[in-house]
């Protein structure tokens, strides 16, 4: 079973932390490969119009944010980026390479 979940995180290099999971926000469930291209495509597609910004990395993984979503971190003293990822789980592991 595949699963399409998005990640909110204060920091870009959430895939370095163990606790990456933590961070999910919306998840979708797909019987089959297929579906989970489609939706992962239609879900890619929706963050490029909502979101001004976009980094692709390491497998394809994408990342999007908007310059005003700032969190302020009392342990920095400042205020942090806020992005979103989207992962496509395979049996609960990072699917990779994510499609195109």
């Amino acid at each position: 079973m595949y699963k399409i979940v998005t990640i909110r995180t204060d920091y870009e290099g959430w895939w370095l932390f163990d606790d990456w999971k933590e961070h999910i926000i919306k998840e979708i469930e797909c019987n089959d490969q297929e579906q989970m291209i489609t939706e992962y495509q239609k879900l890619l597609e929706k963050y490029q119009t909502k979101f001004t910004n976009e980094l692709v990395g390491k497998h394809n993984i994408h990342a999007f944010y908007n310059n005003c979503e700032l969190a302020y971190c009392e342990d920095c003293e400042e205020d942090m980026q806020i992005f979103y990822s989207i992962l496509v789980l395979n049996d609960n592991s990072i699917y990779t390479p994510l499609p195109n």
